[in-house]
């Protein structure tokens, strides 16, 4: 039962949910089957972690049935309604907390039943929400705040002509396109980044698609440029339009060419704006931005001090962590990464102590474990290290390689070359047995182990030749770089 959806679901439960799906599955409405009910009643003794060996499927059995021998089917049949039930609360959970969703959801099917008085006060007090309560904040995704919106007008004017109302559907004929207009943009932005994050970060060149000729077409005779300047004068910049120029920003800095300008255009918009924008939206514009600083091939060192201060800046707005209370892994792993490289070892560790418990559950104690050995590392505190390395298990593939590279970064500190070799050797059948997604990025990979191997050679023997050759080979990644300098020190 340990690899099953059910424990991989119920992991992401916080306290306060498990209580709710707990009412969930003893509700008669969803559940009428005794057994599921006692299947939960037996995993929720293993919260948070729910890893305990007890939970493997014939030891579950032995609890609920006793006095049975073990069915395959009916256990299997008993897990697998649990885990329905556990799907339907979490999409009943974001459906509920989509306020306008719902309510939106609500007129219409009011109006599939030809409830005309219902739906025509419903769509009344949904309007002056709309007008003066809506906050595209408050969706995960800017793109969920644009559809509702849009289909609400749609709606509106399709019900004043159904009913032949003697009311002016212009204005809500206009917002319906106009916001169906900024939904087609905003996602088309997102994906054409994703085109170019795409062979950034490493993987096959896309194709050039439909909506990339599109887009080209559209920036060779300036229509969208003059669209969206034209209608943010017009709206005096309000907050969708905001939205828009920023996604549009976004998309002139990721294909300028490397413009720099382009790129602190797009930077400086989206602090200007940033309380406009969902924790979810702020981490895809902070990638966008990411992919932009690998475009114009920013330093590492400034890759690290431009990711470090945008941490510290979302902690300042206190929009570091997600709606749910949460936090990407990939958050912490970036702010103590990117403190660590950059000698701010306090900062990793206030970061550490005082988010690891947003992490999600299933994955904290690897990540924390992780986050301390990186710590550790920049302390000088190498076997400290080790031994948090050494507590890390079930990892993701693309973790397991950052892990390995640290055992060998370690290696080169303590200067054990004998366990250095292992671990090379060890990575380098690791590579062979689990390829990466890209052969770029594997190339990577092996380019880094060969390099601090030189490193344990131009420290036992070195020659300026190599030395010269090293730094040209390693670029400005900042470890090597003082690895290099430290060796030729020693050397004057």
């Amino acid at each position: 039962m340990h690899k099953s959806s059910l424990l991989e679901i119920i992991r992401t439960f916080t306290p306060k949910e498990l209580i709710k799906f707990e009412d969930f599955v003893n509700s008669p409405y969803f559940n009428k089957n005794k057994n599921v009910i006692k299947l939960f009643d037996e995993v929720i003794k293993y919260r948070p972690e729910f890893n305990n060996e007890i939970l493997e499927k014939e030891l579950v059995w032995k609890k609920l049935f006793p006095e049975k021998n073990y069915n395959y089917g009916i256990m299997k049949n008993i897990i697998h309604d649990l885990t329905g039930l556990s799907e339907k609360f979490i999409l009943l959970e974001k459906y509920s907390g989509e306020s306008f969703r719902c309510e939106l959801d609500l007129i219409e099917a009011g109006n599939s039943r030809n409830l005309k008085k219902f739906t025509s006060g419903k769509l009344d007090q949904f309007e002056k929400k709309i007008i003066s309560e809506a906050d595209p904040n408050k969706y995960s995704s800017i793109n969920g705040f644009l559809t509702v919106a849009g289909g609400f007008y749609d709606t509106k004017s399709s019900f004043i002509h159904e009913y032949n109302l003697k009311q002016d559907r212009e204005e809500y004929l206009r917002l319906a396109s106009d916001y169906s207009l900024f939904n087609f943009l905003v996602r088309s932005f997102k994906l054409l980044h994703n085109t170019f994050a795409n062979e950034v970060h490493g993987n096959r060149p896309v194709r050039k698609t439909l909506l990339e000729k599109f887009f080209v077409k559209l920036k060779e005779h300036s229509i969208l440029e003059d669209l969206l300047i034209n209608e943010n004068e017009n709206k005096d910049q309000d907050k969708i339009s905001k939205i828009v120029m920023c996604f549009h920003l976004m998309y002139k800095a990721v294909t300028s060419d490397r413009d720099i300008a382009e790129y602190y255009k797009f930077k400086s918009y989206l602090r200007e704006n940033i309380e406009l924008f969902s924790g979810h939206e702020i981490k895809n514009l902070n990638n966008c931005r990411n992919t932009c600083a690998i475009l114009l091939k920013i330093s590492d060192s400034e890759v690290a001090k431009e990711s470090l201060d945008w941490i510290k800046f979302l902690m300042e707005k206190n929009i570091i962590l997600l709606r749910s209370g949460l936090m990407y892994n990939t958050t912490m792993l970036n702010a103590v990464n990117y403190s660590v490289r950059l000698k701010e070892i306090s900062f990793a560790e206030e970061f550490l102590n005082r988010y690891s418990g947003n992490l999600p559950a299933e994955s904290r104690e690897n990540t924390t474990n992780y986050c301390m050995a990186m710590i550790h590392f920049g302390k000088g505190n190498f076997g400290k290290s080790l031994e948090y390395l050494s507590r890390i298990s079930d990892e993701k593939l693309i973790r397991k390689y950052f892990v390995k590279r640290l055992y060998l970064k370690i290696y080169y500190e303590l200067n054990d070359y004998e366990s250095f070799i292992y671990a090379f050797d060890t990575f380098s059948h690791f590579k062979k047995r689990n390829k990466l997604t890209n052969e770029t990025r594997a190339m990577a990979f092996n380019n880094f182990g060969s390099n601090i191997r030189s490193l344990f050679k131009l420290r036992n023997s070195f020659e300026k030749f190599e030395s010269i050759k090293l730094r040209k080979e390693t670029g400005d990644q900042i470890w090597f770089i003082e690895k290099i300098d430290e060796i030729e020190k020693v050397i004057i």
